[in-house]
Parts: C-alpha cells; structure tokens; sequence
C-alpha cells in the first residue's frame, strides 16, 4: 500500500512537473519579438513570430582570416522563400564580374556557379535551392569556399567557416518550427 501510494505521488510529481515546465515555454514565449543568437561564426536570427509572411535567417560572413583588418567580403544566408523552399543566398561586394557569376566548392567536389540575380544597395546576390545534396554536402564538409572574379578578372576565394555550423542548424530549423506551431513553444 504505502509502494502504491510512493509511485502514484511519484508520477504525478513528474507529471506536474513536465506540465509545469511546457507551460512555462507557452507563457514566456514572446510572439511580438525577434531573436537572434550567435554559433560561433553562424547566427540564427528570427523575425517576431506574429511577422508571419517572414522566416528565420542562418547566415555567416565570410572573412579571408589571412588578410590583415578582416572584413567581411561575402555572406552566406539561408532561409526559407514566400513558397516555403529553403534557399541559400550569396551575397558579394560590388565589383564582380556579373557575366562569370560566383561558385562555391565543398571539399574537393568541382566548383558549382550560380549566376547573380539582382544587385542591391547590399551587393550582388546569387540564390540557388537549398536541396538535400547541397545541405548534405555542406553538413559533411570540414573545408568550402565562395569564388567570385572582380572586375578585373582575377578570381577571389574566401573560405565558409564550419564553426558553429552545426549547432546553428538546428537552432534555425527548432526556431522556425517555433514560429509557426503552439505546440514546439511548449519545449522551448
């Protein structure tokens, strides 16, 4: 009897826990406000949750670490476009060579070129599909560039880190599943 008695109070102790804990994730869950949360050298960052034609962004800078005063020459982005197809944007400074396009290279896989869409007051940027190859191949690499000619032809690589890739990955896809659904607010 007194077992019994143990292992109910024991459950319901953990069941109201458990509840306590998913309504807390509901109850502090801020709709009306952006996040954004840096991986080392990645960010996620979110529009509010009520923003709801907008997605949540994963992005790097892409810094040549062996030239003095880096700055950032490109960014990598990825997102998820107005039909709901996940994207990978470049974007690179003003000055390339726009008929030669830009190309990334994954490890020892030959450079793929992805012509430029549009300039901007950011740059030009070039949009390809962020499709299962690609992402497995970004997930399994350890070394990948951003290659681009400037106007006077010569042609520039600048390395993607890695660092923090992966963690940043599931943060943006556990983020945007946030945004979207109740019920992943409850574990948040």
């Amino acid at each position: 009897m007194k077992i019994e008695r143990l292992i109910v109070g024991g459950v319901a102790l953990l069941v109201g826990l458990l509840l306590g804990w998913m309504g807390r994730g509901l109850a502090t869950y801020n709709v009306h406000a952006a996040q954004i949360a840096t991986y080392d050298d990645w960010r996620v960052a979110c529009p509010a949750a009520d923003a709801k034609d907008a997605s949540c962004e994963l992005s790097s800078d892409l810094v040549d670490r062996n030239q003095p005063n880096s700055t950032a020459l490109a960014r990598m982005s990825i997102t998820t476009d107005k039909d709901g197809k996940q994207i990978v944007g470049f974007t690179l400074p003003f000055g390339v060579a726009l008929e030669a396009g830009m190309g990334l290279r994954i490890g020892k896989e030959p450079v793929k070129v992805y012509q430029y869409r549009t300039c901007n007051q950011v740059g030009c940027i070039a949009v390809t599909p962020f499709d299962n190859n690609l992402q497995t191949a970004l997930k399994g690499a350890d070394d990948a560039s951003v290659m681009f000619a400037g106007l006077d032809g010569k042609p520039q690589g600048v390395p993607v880190s890695f660092k923090g890739y992966q963690k940043s990955v599931g943060a943006w896809h556990a983020a945007e599943q946030r945004r979207h659904s109740w019920f992943w607010r409850l574990f948040s």
